[in-house]
């Protein structure tokens, strides 16, 4: 665990910043996979298994949310579906269709 004092009296755990960035990317780019490209890379057991956890990530590490990179994408998420999501960034695109073309 590597805490950082962002301001003061608010300290910021980055290990946990870096999860919840590493499954806010993950969501976006397989909920683009699915809703965009109609593909399914992972089981959806594996998918509701990350938003369960970011999920709680959110709800457990608040000012580390608020920092995330997708913070505004991810404020009203409740893990329940990813057709919400602007999984149509350009850089979300970008990865999901790298995965399509290592899969062929």
């Amino acid at each position: 665990m590597k805490i950082v004092q962002m301001t003061e009296g608010v300290n910021m755990d980055i290990d946990i910043l870096s999860k919840i960035n590493r499954r806010q990317r993950q969501i976006l780019v397989h909920s683009c996979l699915y809703y965009q490209f109609n593909e399914n890379l992972i089981q959806d057991h594996v998918y509701d298994a990350w938003s369960k956890e970011l999920v709680e990530l959110i709800q457990s590490h608040k000012e580390e949310f608020k920092r995330s990179v997708y913070y505004t994408a991810f404020k009203d998420y409740d893990g329940c579906s990813g057709f919400d999501l602007p999984f149509s960034d350009p850089r979300v695109v970008g990865v999901a269709e790298s995965l399509l073309h290592n899969k062929h």
